[in-house]
């Protein structure tokens, strides 16, 4: 097993060069095998009970919020069954994080695309009625966003190993953007709601991990 002083971590195999940031590996004796990291073997631990309690409580405190919304800004067009369907897909998102945690970019972008492309073509396939682009893709968004961050809080994972990941989502969120640049959507609310929790949840990210999110950048692009 060889280790990185760059990365901080161990890995498997006979490497002379570091598979994620390039630089020269050291071979790893004895006592570093006790107090290296690998990137490949530490277990990953969650609390389930924290992860129920707090998926549970988001779920609630979003259901209340648009109880809340209906007395000051009543809406029939979104009605509580769209709120029930992204707090669905939250759920499933959260179970699949946990479950592949170690794969997290492959999940949100499969995920993320196959739902919403398979989304697009129904609503095609039915004849065209722009409930896709209205309504599912931006609750996907938001829905993943609100996962990965929860995750986030259940899952005993280092700042580096979800950045690149939640910025992903975060640029998947600004898509609505052009449904509504194009006039596409029959309701801008949906895309609208998308398009401000992507933007803060990008820029607060960017501001608070701005250092990190560079180096994590650099290590994967090999620069």
């Amino acid at each position: 097993m060889d280790y990185c002083e760059n990365c901080k971590a161990s890995i498997k195999g006979d490497w002379e060069i570091c598979p994620l940031c390039q630089t020269s590996m050291k071979q790893e004796n004895s006592e570093d095998k006790k107090t290296g990291t690998s990137f490949l073997n530490d277990p990953l631990l969650f609390n389930r009970d924290q992860a129920k309690q707090t998926f549970f409580r988001v779920s609630l405190l979003l259901i209340l919020l648009y109880f809340i919304a209906q007395i000051f800004y009543p809406f029939k067009f979104f009605g509580l069954e769209y709120i029930l369907f992204g707090l669905f897909i939250t759920w499933t998102l959260g179970i699949i994080f946990v479950r592949k945690r170690r794969n997290l970019a492959k999940v949100i972008t499969y995920y993320l695309l196959l739902i919403s492309l398979a989304t697009i073509y129904f609503d095609y396939l039915f004849g065209w009625r722009g409930w896709s682009i209205t309504f599912v893709v931006p609750i996907i968004s938001m829905s993943a966003l609100l996962a990965i961050f929860i995750a986030m809080q259940v899952i005993n994972l280092k700042v580096q190993d979800y950045v690149l990941y939640l910025q992903l989502a975060a640029l998947f969120g600004l898509i609505p953007l052009l449904f509504l640049i194009m006039n596409w959507v029959g309701h801008p609310l949906p895309s609208l709601l998308s398009v401000i929790l992507s933007i803060i949840m990008f820029i607060g990210v960017l501001i608070r991990y701005r250092k990190l999110l560079i180096r994590e950048l650099q290590k994967r692009m090999h620069i």
